[in-house]
């Protein structure tokens, strides 16, 4: 990859066929973070969070908001801890309590097109643990906009959305404040991203619900298109995905 490669993608949900023909027809599933962060870990300790049952869904760290340098620490670890235990400490971290875990969060799979060398980048195995079909967005404008207004159609004005590719950290070199758009590097083969969609209520407030989310924005399939997981890997991409040079 040269240093000024230009690339692009295209918006990919992976998923069982079954919720794949439901996408299809317009119905957008979308969970809380709460089902995927460190919050929902009782819940798996007691078998209750499929979400988290699993290596590639759950994220202990989902929800950081700071990465302290152990070996520089910070007020109140310096305060707690002697530097005889701090040495045997490899990571310290703040999570969200009150925020992010009740954003409702819809990730997706960036099928990345390098322009400069006029080809797609190889999908990795592990997307098949997703499920065994993939949605191509292949006019993700179009999609976009049809979550948008079917938001306003339901809230109106309260809602706080945000879009962006996932950026990923290494949690013993990466120091210093994240959002939730940032996982750990471990999950970089997801190549991912996300639409957060906070609930707001009347006066601006984000509603602290875990609640998933449904969103029926009518029939995807002319601007979509669903094939076999293995073709996604093996990229046999149907005649419908097109990229401009």
């Amino acid at each position: 990859m040269g240093p000024h490669d230009v690339k692009i993608f295209l918006p990919v949900k992976i998923l069982n066929k079954q919720w794949a023909n439901k996408l299809l027809d317009g119905s957008v599933f979308i969970r809380s973070l709460n089902d995927f962060g460190v919050w929902n870990l009782d819940a798996k300790i007691e078998g209750q969070a499929k979400e988290m049952d699993n290596s590639f869904r759950g994220d202990i760290r989902e929800g950081l908001v700071i990465n302290v340098d152990p070996n520089k620490g910070d007020s109140f670890f310096n305060s707690i801890f002697t530097p005889e235990i701090k040495a045997h400490i490899p990571n310290m971290w703040y999570t969200d309590e009150n925020f992010f875990k009740y954003f409702k969060i819809y990730c997706m799979y960036c099928l990345t097109y390098n322009k400069n060398q006029k080809q797609f980048e190889q999908p990795d195995e592990k997307l098949k643990d997703f499920g065994d079909t993939a949605v191509i967005i292949y006019n993700p404008d179009a999609f976009l906009i049809r979550i948008l207004q079917k938001l306003y159609d339901n809230y109106g004005d309260n809602i706080d959305f945000k879009i962006n590719k996932v950026s990923y950290y290494d949690i013993s070199k990466n120091f210093g404040n994240f959002d939730i758009f940032w996982k750990e590097k471990w999950y970089e083969w997801q190549n991912e991203v996300r639409m957060a969609i906070g609930l707001l209520d009347g006066s601006g407030i984000l509603i602290q619900d875990t609640n998933p989310l449904t969103l029926e924005i009518g029939n995807i399939k002319d601007i979509a298109v669903a094939i076999p997981i293995e073709n996604l890997i093996n990229l046999k991409l149907p005649s419908e995905i097109v990229i401009p040079d």
